[in-house]
């Protein structure tokens, strides 16, 4: 294969020609093969392509080329078009979303008088529904930003509200990512075709990813099926209310030729799909019919192991690449910038109509079944807007709030489970943090973890509950609404009980001073609120006014906490020990934690995404928020029992600054904590889990776990009565980063001396 591919050779794109090769040095995220790149050469006449094509085999044949260092020397002697495709993928171009979009709309803070808020929430229980209701949009009108019953916010989406233009940059995402997510589409799709699934099922594997968050159907569009078949792929959940007044992104004509072009796609898929099924069956010594469950996890590895090696198969994702990135065409307002490679990485635009900045920011965050086709969602990785957004039922000034929502939190298992470091990074930044739950059914396992998480990292006290659903709250037994309250509010107390038990009592009297003046309770949000709803409106208008109060500065703290980080050693034993048992239960690799044994699709499947997709979680499977939870409930314990010392205060005023002192010592420690569970788990261990991806064919569970528990054991050990080096480094960081942590919160660290010892870092 790579003798066949070693030339690189012209190849028919969308919009001119591109060029295809094995690039000699960098190598797929796998380590496995050679690279496939695939450039457009930016001409549509083919003997200048051929011409290009020349000039990069001359580079391909001679290795005095592949450095980087070269690229320079390679500039006065081939064309731009040339040495970008040969020399980017040498030094890769740095994308952060985040700061992409800083720099083009920074977000304003407390010293401008703006508090930033975020949004977390269990998926469906209402928290962008809030959001619409903090921004005034119309429900019906305008749907910004996009609510339904299923994962809806699949991105970060930061609103300013403040007076001017309306603004907006959105922040894609990288080329060989969502080339990736393509890749696991149709090898998804083509594996449910061989083994006899119906078109129906063969176009939703192919149209949504398996982890619900890249939808190929907002982008292509989907095949032409009657609203009353049982195939549909749109379901009723799964899509807003469809008004036939709405104008449509596409005409009539427009969306036969979408609908057309997927059935195409499909068709080579089940094409593709048939020419390899002999194969694999081969391999198995069995037809697909045949199989037994246990062979059926063989068959989809040999599967995607085939496809891999297939021309038509790569050819194919490129043209839905291709198609993909056609979309960006029909955007007619706003600037594009592209990174090197010609993919699109921001869109910003400026305007002042609000209807209009409505309807074209739309296009990136809507999933409104019509637009099908011309919608750029699932590619969007961050959106960012600001302008005169302000709630109808406010009656004072323009509130000055940004608004920071992304995914929800999912409805965990049990308590214990760990939150998302997409949303705990964003902690530190906010000044209030609002915690959406359902009434009808209020404090269940999900954000009861947020609630100690919060309460572990000394962000308690910029919690504010908000409690949707409230209509739903009936029983014969609450016969008024201060009973209906109580009633919900008897849950938060059961929580924050449960808190007190984990974290100590110092954590459950910080939350419970809280209720039940940062508890807020809304009703029928959804709808356009009138003066018949003069509860919720009040309550939102308190609600909005927690949220300005929050960059109030605190009072001074004279307490002063003492600790000696020689006594962390228990501490971190008890962590990582949690955190070892609770990951061999995952893996299904003997555990006293009593955890269930995840499927080997899902252990593989989290693998692939920290080591092909640079990602530290895959859905509840999050290596990196776990260890960052046990680590940061055990040194939150720790904080809480400084050494004896008296502040000279009166009691209550010494227990009131003792909390907020030891808070503030446990925020530090929480932001350093992301950044050590990062590096020791994902960033200097990115080879080992590629090896473990790559585990293939029957009995592959097994290495593939062992593999993972050799990962965490080194990354971080349990500490035992002989430690050895790996045992000491990792003991040596977590003390500094506590007694760094210490002083900079303004405690005192005694009988620490800060060594020299190398580390991963040096």
């Amino acid at each position: 294969m790579a003798d066949k591919t070693s030339r690189a050779t012209l190849s028919k794109g969308r919009s001119g020609w591109c060029v295809i090769f094995r690039h000699p040095v960098v190598r797929t995220a796998d380590q496995k093969d050679k690279k496939r790149i695939r450039r457009g050469l930016g001409t549509r006449d083919e003997a200048e392509a051929t011409a290009l094509v020349e000039q990069l085999n001359q580079v391909l044949a001679d290795p005095e080329w592949w450095s980087p260092a070269a690229r320079e020397r390679a500039e006065l002697k081939f064309a731009h078009r040339v040495v970008g495709a040969f020399f980017d993928d040498l030094a890769p171009e740095a994308t952060d979303a985040w700061a992409s979009r800083d720099r083009v709309i920074p977000l304003p803070d407390a010293a401008q008088g703006y508090a930033k808020l975020l949004m977390i929430g269990t998926t469906g229980a209402g928290k962008t529904t809030i959001v619409r209701q903090l921004l005034g949009t119309d429900p019906d009108s305008e749907r910004f930003p996009s609510t339904s019953a299923a994962k809806t916010t699949i991105c970060d989406i930061e609103v300013v509200l403040r007076p001017g233009e309306f603004n907006a940059v959105v922040a894609f995402m990288p080329k060989d990512q969502v080339r990736q997510y393509i890749s696991d589409c149709v090898s998804a799709a083509a594996s449910r075709h061989i083994q006899r699934a119906g078109r129906a099922e063969v176009s939703r594997r192919f149209l949504e990813h398996t982890d619900q968050h890249f939808r190929l159907r907002y982008v292509l569009g989907t095949p032409l099926r009657p609203a009353t078949d049982s195939d549909e792929l749109v379901d009723e959940e799964d899509a807003p209310l469809i008004d036939a007044s709405d104008e449509s992104l596409l005409t009539e004509e427009e969306r036969n030729a979408v609908t057309a072009r997927v059935e195409e796609h499909l068709d080579t898929i089940e094409a593709i799909g048939m020419s390899i099924a002999a194969e694999v069956e081969s391999k198995l010594e069995s037809k697909t019919a045949e199989l037994t469950a246990k062979d059926m996890d063989a068959f989809e590895e040999l599967v995607e192991e085939e496809l891999l090696h297939h021309d038509e198969f790569h050819q194919l994702v490129d043209d839905i690449l291709d198609d993909v990135e056609q979309r960006f065409e029909f955007l007619p307002h706003g600037e594009l910038d592209r990174g090197r490679d010609g993919w699109p990485r921001l869109w910003r635009w400026t305007h002042n109509d609000r209807g209009s900045f409505i309807r074209e920011v739309n296009r990136f965050s809507s999933n409104y079944a019509p637009n099908f086709g011309r919608l750029l969602t699932p590619l969007v990785e961050g959106i960012r807007v600001e302008g005169p957004f302000t709630p109808p039922w406010r009656v004072e000034s323009h509130p000055k709030v940004v608004i920071m929502d992304g995914r929800g939190i999912g409805h965990t298992a049990d308590s214990s489970s760990s939150v998302s470091t997409t949303i705990t990074r964003r902690y530190d930044l906010a000044d209030a943090i609002m915690l959406v739950d359902n009434a009808a059914q209020p404090m269940q396992a999900a954000p009861c973890a947020v609630l100690r998480s919060l309460a572990s990292s000394g962000h308690e006290s910029k919690l504010i509950m908000c409690f949707t659903h409230f209509e739903e709250v009936k029983g014969d037994n609450l016969r008024d609404l201060p009973a209906r309250k109580n009633h919900v509010l008897s849950s938060v107390d059961n929580a924050i009980h449960a808190v007190g038990k984990a974290l100590g009592r110092d954590a459950e009297h910080s939350m419970r001073r809280l209720l039940p003046e940062r508890a807020v309770f809304l009703a029928s949000i959804q709808k356009r609120l009138g003066e018949g709803a003069r509860s919720t409106l009040a309550e939102l208008r308190r609600m909005l006014a927690l949220v300005e109060a929050s960059i109030a500065p605190p009072p001074p703290v004279e307490y002063r906490p003492v600790y000696d980080v020689a006594n962390l050693v228990l501490a971190i034993q008890r962590a990582t020990q949690e955190f070892h048992d609770r990951w061999r239960g995952v893996l299904g690799m003997g555990s006293r934690s009593g955890t269930r044994s995840e499927h080997w699709a899902r252990v593989k499947a989290l693998t692939r995404h920290v080591g092909l997709l640079n990602r530290d979680e895959y859905d509840a499977l999050q290596p990196v928020a776990d260890l960052i939870r046990v680590l940061q409930n055990a040194i939150s314990q720790y904080l809480s029992s400084p050494l004896k010392q008296s502040s000279g205060l009166p009691a209550d005023d010494e227990a009131e600054q003792r909390i907020q002192a030891i808070d503030a010592i446990k925020k530090q420690v929480f932001t350093r904590l992301h950044s050590l569970a990062t590096r020791r788990l994902i960033e200097k261990r990115s080879n080992e889990w590629r090896a473990a991806y790559e585990h293939r064919g029957p009995g592959s569970t097994v290495p593939r776990a062992r593999d993972i528990v050799r990962l965490y054991e080194s990354a971080a050990p349990v500490p035992n009565e002989m430690p050895d080096d790996d045992d000491n480094e990792f003991l040596f960081e977590i003390r500094e980063l506590v007694a760094d942590s210490i002083e900079a919160g303004g405690g005192e660290v005694r009988n620490w001396t800060r060594q020299a010892v190398p580390t991963e870092t040096q």
